[in-house]
């Protein structure tokens, strides 16, 4: 004996359902920032590419987004900076005796 069925024609939404792939659906969750841990060279280096792949992209909503992440990335590297020069002011003010200083 051969078993052979056809598709009902009349399908309802729940028996064309059940033959649907589901995923997930990510556009709930929020997109958020994450706590990454770069080196300032790192950095630079992902900059250099960003801005070579920018030039002459004609997709002007890739470089839009690329944008908005070069202007973090420079961002974050211009308050280290700021932060190290802060810091080496405050070194600077403050006055050196060589008696003090426990490894003379």
């Amino acid at each position: 004996m051969i078993y052979s069925q056809k598709a009902n024609p009349n399908a309802t939404d729940s028996e064309l359902d059940a033959k649907r792939i589901v995923y997930p659906d990510y556009r709930g969750i929020p997109d958020c920032d994450l706590a990454v841990s770069l080196t300032e060279d790192q950095i630079s280096t992902i900059l250099y590419v960003l801005e070579g792949y920018m030039q002459g992209n004609d997709d002007d909503e890739l470089v839009q987004e690329m944008d908005e992440i070069f202007e973090k990335l420079e961002t974050v590297v211009d308050n280290h900076h700021d932060m190290l020069e802060d810091l080496c002011k405050d070194i600077k003010d403050i006055p050196y005796n060589e008696f003090d200083d426990p490894l003379m």
